[in-house]
């Protein structure tokens, strides 16, 4: 197995120099040395556990598929079904078919429809632009269990229907959110829009936030923790991504604790949280600026979530 890691490896990064102990690979820093420089070999790569580190510009990390995808985006998933230090269980995934209403209409197709009217006025109220209701599909049903709701539905990455959310229109409904019956580990809301091959991915609890993701690579976790047995969780780290979380600021521990998680199999975590209120209150542009000014977790936060628990 080592000798085919190595093979691997060879042929991703090119001109490389294996160390007389045998488990240290040295190959160009994609960060600090030009590609014509295949002579500068200051990267080291720890074979055995999957560690690296320039000595040069201090790029380093646990997750070797995050250097991987720097080189060769392509390479990354033979890295993980082959050679990766980390093992993820397979998800099963089920086999009913979630289903939207069978009169699901688009609101901006059916404005001559007091009902969608009605739900547009309510989106326009929380900063849902038009623009916003043809982008998310934001779409309305005439059957009673689904009358003043706004629908938000959900495609996985081959445009097949996968998770639905439907949010009541009226203040006076107690019973805000209907959702799909469906499991959620199996589930990355709106997979169809996510860009696999971009470096990060930004993380918002619910589908009304993701909607002022507009600008970004963005997806939401439906308001559960991030797990391992999560399909979301394997993808991050198969495609060796920085994440951005921004969860609502009543849901600190949950976020800190994704956080330790996502760390511990050698993601860069960044926290990109609003001073007061939640992402849902923002428009597009102000979450923008929010990924502009995202903190790295570290340490500091760790011992800040657990000053927390112990309250």
């Amino acid at each position: 197995m080592q000798s085919e890691k190595l093979k691997f490896l060879r042929r991703v990064f090119g001109n490389t120099k294996l160390q007389n102990n045998g488990v240290e690979l040295n190959v160009r820093c994609p960060k600090c040395t030009p590609p014509t420089r295949t002579d500068k070999l200051k990267m080291n790569i720890r074979l055995d556990k999957d560690l690296y580190h320039c000595w040069v510009c201090d790029l380093k990390g646990r997750n070797l598929g995050r250097l991987i995808k720097m080189y060769d985006s392509s390479a990354v998933k033979e890295y993980y079904d082959k050679f990766s230090n980390f093992r993820f269980e397979p998800i099963e995934v089920s086999e009913e078919p979630v289903e939207l209403p069978s009169d699901f209409r688009l609101v901006m197709e059916n404005l001559w429809d007091p009902e969608a009217g009605q739900n547009r006025q309510y989106c326009n109220s929380r900063g849902i632009t038009d623009r916003l209701l043809w982008r998310y599909r934001i779409g309305y049903s005439g059957d009673f269990k689904f009358r003043r709701r706004a629908i938000m539905p959900s495609f996985d990455r081959e445009g097949l229907l996968n998770y639905w959310t439907a949010r009541s229109i009226d203040s006076s409904n107690d019973f805000k959110y209907m959702n799909a019956k469906a499991r959620k580990k199996e589930i990355i809301f709106n997979d169809i829009d996510i860009d696999w091959e971009s470096d990060y991915l930004f993380i918002v609890e619910g589908p009304l936030d993701l909607v002022k993701c507009y600008y970004l690579n963005s997806t939401s976790i439906l308001g559960s923790r991030i797990s391992v047995d999560t399909l979301l969780f394997q993808e991050i780290i198969r495609n060796g991504m920085d994440v951005i979380l921004s969860f609502d600021p009543d849901a600190w521990k949950k976020q800190a604790t994704s956080a330790d998680l996502l760390c511990s199999y050698g993601a860069n975590v960044y926290f990109a949280n609003t001073n007061e209120g939640d992402i849902g209150d923002l428009n597009p542009k102000d979450v923008v600026k929010l990924y502009d000014s995202k903190v790295l977790y570290n340490n500091q936060f760790g011992l800040l979530k657990t000053m927390i628990e112990r309250l």
